[in-house]
């Protein structure tokens, strides 16, 4: 069963939503009943007809109750519950308090005796980093095994996605050459990340259908601004936000932002982003780094940070990666001026 851990953060109880995800919609609860006592000859006699009580049942832990449905649907087999966008309530201490006791209670022979287990899913690994503010840390983390980060395609398997989605089974005629680049710019642009290879294969199909089913090149700037409206339009107007005006001599913060979208490893420090900026602009590449140091910098403070800082170390890494799909969309470098330019999208 899927727990949403979104409905958790609305609900305010990560129980609460483990037990209406367990429990059919319409179930009803019986939480308690009426006795009504009728009177004998003595009671007609002054007028008492009858005696009416109220009892309440007391309710079994919501909890055990959603664990013993999956263990009768399940006869006795292990259950799982996925417990997903967990990433929702990291910031309530509350709930990641109420996480902690559920996944303490699992040992607990009343819990452990239905065979539940939880899995955590989140979009950040290292999620055990997160319990670090909850109470009983070293508990919970005796009861959690990490597994790595899912790991995304690689440019081979791109385009074997590419080449039986556009011509096995949509029919489309690539030549070699279009199959190739084509790969290569969903490659570059998604990180090789499965869902989002996908849907930018799905808004790119759906411009070759209005083509006539006739594939050409120039239909890929229309997918590009159909897959950022999609699903970056926030990255979009951060990254937006922090560029230089073209008025700028150098626009040395829109070269940091262009070099930050070329960089291929998770870490990104001045020394690459120099390296990256001195390939790129040679003419106007800064003679100092300290002025790249004082732009990442920048990039890593405010309430939309582009880059998080890496602690113990002068380097950062990308606080989403769809930011780095988006500078690689919106930024190119005029061959005339030799500058960034933005490709400006209506995002109404």
């Amino acid at each position: 069963m899927i727990a949403n851990c979104a409905n958790a953060s609305r609900k305010g109880s990560i129980t609460e939503e483990i037990y209406s995800s367990c429990v059919d919609s319409g179930h009803t609860v019986k939480t308690g009943f009426k006795e009504t006592k009728k009177a004998g000859l003595t009671a007609v006699a002054t007028a008492e007809l009858s005696h009416e009580g109220e009892y309440e049942i007391v309710q079994e832990d919501k909890l055990i109750s959603a664990f013993e449905i999956l263990g009768e649907r399940g006869k006795g087999k292990k259950s799982v519950i996925v417990l997903d966008n967990v990433e929702t309530i990291f910031g309530s201490s509350q709930l990641m308090g109420e996480l902690s006791d559920i996944i303490i209670l699992l040992d607990d022979s009343r819990y452990a005796q239905h065979n539940v287990k939880f899995l955590i899913v989140g979009v950040p690994n290292e999620v055990i980093n997160y319990f670090s503010s909850a109470k009983n840390t070293s508990s919970v983390g005796n009861r959690i095994e990490e597994v790595p980060r899912v790991t995304g395609l690689d440019y081979p398997q791109v385009r074997e996605l590419v080449e039986r989605g556009f011509g096995k089974y949509l029919k489309i005629n690539l030549t070699d050459t279009q199959t190739r680049r084509l790969s290569r710019h969903v490659f570059d642009i998604t990180l090789g990340v499965p869902q989002r290879i996908h849907e930018y294969c799905e808004c790119l199909a759906y411009k070759v259908e209005d083509n006539s089913w006739k594939y050409n090149p120039e239909l890929l700037e229309e997918a590009d601004i159909a897959w950022l409206l999609k699903g970056l339009r926030e990255c979009y107007t951060v990254i937006n936000g922090h560029l230089n005006s073209d008025e700028t001599s150098d626009g040395r913060r829109n070269q940091v932002i262009y070099a930050i979208g070329k960089v291929a490893t998770h870490q990104i420090d001045t020394n690459k982003i120099g390296e990256l900026i001195a390939k790129e602009f040679p003419e106007s590449s800064p003679e100092s780094k300290s002025g790249i140091g004082q732009v990442l910098g920048h990039l890593s403070k405010g309430s939309n940070p582009v880059l998080k800082k890496i602690s113990n170390s002068n380097a950062y890494s990308l606080a989403d990666p769809r930011f780095l799909m988006c500078i690689r969309i919106m930024l190119f470098i005029d061959e005339d001026t030799g500058k960034v330019r933005k490709k400006a999208f209506r995002l109404n």
